[in-house]
């Protein structure tokens, strides 16, 4: 009888523990995609406000009563009309050009270096190894900005001042720094691999090129997006290092035209230059955004 009892009185609790667990998980789901929502919108709220004004025909300057502009410009007949005068008014192309080409070397050097590093000090085991671990890992957790100073007196005696090739040695000397997530991945190849083609006869240049490298696909296109994204939107050591306007990026031209004396006659080509700026990254992410989770969850696996 005591028996009967005990078991009568699970199956009677039993329903209320499900209807409680899936109550639970119901609230969850219902708070974190409202929290997902909330972010969002805020994240999106000033971007669909730029790329509105860069279609605002009223020209009613960054002060406006209204969130979207009263008159488009594809109203008037000449929808893209403050992009048209981006690219023929200002010097707008020849920062994209230099903002593209320090893009596109930075993107195949940084790459390179950082991958080898990775690989060297995945692969081999040499007396320093711990020791540039533990420094890179120290020098990770200081902010870059604070030795902006000390690059830009090393970059003077040097002669680079005002030079965009300044700004590519500066990425590409400390790219071997961001090798922890790379290395995380090749940690995860075993070394059997390695081993197999040894006794094959192959070297270790040969394993990385041949073997590693188109292994290892997500994780260098999540290196490289990285790469280039850095310069793309780099506006503190390019403010520092580049003066003249012909040698200025796009981050730098931009954010000169939001001074005072300038943000009322340039604000509508800013925000057509943001627009164009974003353009690259954007669709990036898009085309390649599976290998980029992929290389970001294949590095966190093993350090």
């Amino acid at each position: 009888m005591a028996n009967k009892a005990v078991s009568t009185v699970e199956n009677i609790n039993r329903p209320k523990k499900k209807h409680s667990q899936k109550a639970a998980r119901i609230w969850d789901a219902i708070w974190s995609n409202l929290l997902v929502f909330i972010i969002t919108l805020v994240w999106i709220i000033p971007v669909l406000w730029v790329v509105s004004r860069a279609f605002d025909a009223q020209e009613t300057g960054y002060i406006s009563k209204t969130f979207f502009p009263s008159v488009w410009t594809f109203q008037t007949g000449d929808p893209f009309v403050h992009f048209r005068e981006l690219f023929t008014e200002t010097d707008f192309p020849i920062w994209l050009r230099n903002t593209f080409i320090i893009s596109v070397i930075n993107t195949i050097l940084t790459t390179l270096v950082t991958v080898l590093t990775a690989f060297i000090l995945s692969r081999f085991r040499f007396k320093t190894r711990k020791l540039i671990m533990n420094v890179a890992l120290i020098l990770g957790m200081f902010p870059g900005f604070m030795a902006m100073i000390a690059v830009y007196l090393i970059l003077n005696m040097l002669g680079l001042i005002n030079s965009i090739w300044s700004l590519l040695l500066f990425y590409v000397a400390g790219a071997g720094m961001g090798f922890f997530t790379c290395k995380g991945y090749f940690d995860t190849i075993g070394k059997e691999i390695d081993e197999a083609a040894k006794l094959d006869g192959a070297s270790m240049l040969r394993i990385f090129f041949q073997i590693f490298l188109p292994l290892a696909k997500p994780m260098i296109i999540y290196t490289a997006l990285l790469a280039f994204m850095a310069p793309w939107g780099d506006y503190i050591l390019a403010g520092i290092v580049l003066t003249s306007p012909e040698n200025q990026t796009v981050a730098v031209g931009l954010y000169n035209w939001m001074d005072s004396n300038n943000i009322n006659l340039y604000f509508y080509k800013f925000c057509a230059g943001c627009c164009i700026v974003a353009i690259p990254t954007v669709a990036l992410y898009i085309s390649l955004q599976r290998f980029f989770i992929s290389g970001i969850s294949a590095g966190a696996i093993k350090g």
